[in-house]
C-alpha cells in the first residue's frame, strides 16, 4: 500500500454520453503491501482513491476530490483481480463534477458517489481543541494498536492514540499520524485510511475487559457518508483524528469526527460504519482461472 500520486494500469475506454468504463488488473504487489498480512485485500480508501484517478483523467486531470457523497462496499478486491469500472459523470454547482460509479471484480465490490471540484478549493475551518485529559483517558500503546489492527507497515497509519470520553459519556479517541519524507504524497484518500484505523481503535478500547476478542473476524469498513476535503497532507505536517463512536450495532459501529493539521480541518466524516469479516471467508478466496472465471479452491 504505497502512498504514491499514481495509480498505472488503467485501460479506459472513451466517454460517450457522459459515461465510460475502465479496466485496472491489480498486480501491482505493492498496492497490498502490510495491508490484512496473510489475507490481502485491496484496500477499500485505494479503490476509492483509483476510482478517482480514472474520473478525473476523463475529465482532463485537473480536478480535486472535494467529497465522498456515498459508498459502499460489497466483496473484496484481492491480488491479481480485474478491477473493472463503469462510470457516470453528471455536471454540479460551481464548476464540479458528480461522479457515480460501480466497481467489480469477482463480484460486485463497490458503488460511490463522489463530487470533484476544481483545483484549490476552500480552506478547512479552524478546529477546536479537544480535552486530551478528558475524563478516564487513557494511552493506547503500540502493542495494544498492533493485536487490534490488522495491518503492518507501510499499511498501519496511526503512531498513538488516546481514548476517553467526552461530556455526556459518549466515547472518543484522539490518535496521531506523523507524515514523513517517505510519504511524499498523502492523499485524501490515505488520511480516510488512516481515520478509519482509528475508528477500529475506538470500537475494540470501547469494548468491556470481560468480552473475548474473537480473534477468527477482521474489522473492516462496510459504508462511508458525508466525507468533505479541504486539503492534503504533506512530510512534517501530524494528522490528529477526532474520532467519536456514535452506536455500537452487534459487531459493528457507527463513527463520525475530523482530521486536524495545524489547527485546521483537512477532513471532515459525517459517517463510517464499521463492520467485521471472517478471517477464513477471506483465505479461502475464490481462485480465477486464466480465462477470468471465479472457481473454487
Amino acid at each position: 500500500m504505497k502512498a504514491v500520486p499514481f495509480i498505472a494500469g488503467w485501460q479506459a475506454g472513451p466517454v460517450v454520453a457522459g459515461a465510460f468504463e475502465a479496466r485496472l488488473v491489480l498486480d501491482d504487489e505493492n498496492l497490498f503491501a502490510g495491508h490484512y498480512p496473510g489475507a490481502p485485500i485491496f484496500p477499500g480508501t485505494s479503490l476509492i482513491e483509483a476510482l478517482f484517478q480514472a474520473a478525473n483523467a476523463a475529465l482532463g486531470g485537473e480536478a480535486r476530490l472535494a467529497e465522498i457523497v456515498a459508498c459502499r462496499f460489497h466483496s473484496p478486491l484481492f491480488p491479481g483481480d480485474d478491477l473493472r469500472a463503469r462510470f457516470t459523470l453528471k455536471q454540479a454547482g460551481a464548476g464540479g463534477t458528480l461522479v457515480e460509479a460501480t466497481a467489480s471484480g469477482r463480484a460486485k465490490a463497490a458503488d460511490i458517489s463522489m463530487l470533484l471540484a476544481p483545483s484549490g478549493g476552500e480552506l478547512g475551518a479552524v478546529a477546536s481543541a479537544w480535552d486530551q485529559a478528558g475524563r478516564g483517558a487513557r494511552s493506547l500503546d503500540a502493542s495494544f494498536i498492533q493485536r487490534v489492527l490488522p495491518h503492518r507497515p507501510p499499511a498501519l497509519l496511526i503512531d498513538s492514540a488516546l481514548v476517553f470520553d467526552l461530556p455526556g459519556g459518549a466515547p472518543a479517541l484522539l490518535a496521531r499520524k506523523a507524515v514523513t519524507t517517505g510519504e511524499p504524497c498523502y492523499p485524501g484518500t490515505l488520511i480516510i485510511e488512516s481515520f478509519c484505523q482509528a475508528c477500529g481503535l475506538l470500537r475494540a478500547s470501547s469494548e468491556s475487559a470481560s468480552e473475548p476478542r474473537d480473534e477468527s473476524k477482521l474489522p473492516v469498513v462496510a459504508k462511508l457518508a458525508g466525507l468533505r476535503f479541504f486539503g492534503e497532507a504533506v512530510p512534517g505536517d501530524l494528522l490528529e483524528h477526532q474520532v467519536q463512536l456514535v452506536v455500537r450495532t452487534g459487531d459493528g459501529a457507527v463513527f463520525s469526527g475530523q482530521t486536524v493539521v495545524a489547527g485546521r480541518v483537512v477532513l471532515q466524516v459525517a459517517r463510517v460504519i464499521a463492520a467485521t469479516t471472517s478471517l477464513s471467508l477471506l483465505r479461502a478466496r475464490p481462485v480465477v482461472d486464466p480465462k477470468g472465471r471465479g472457481a473454487s479452491g
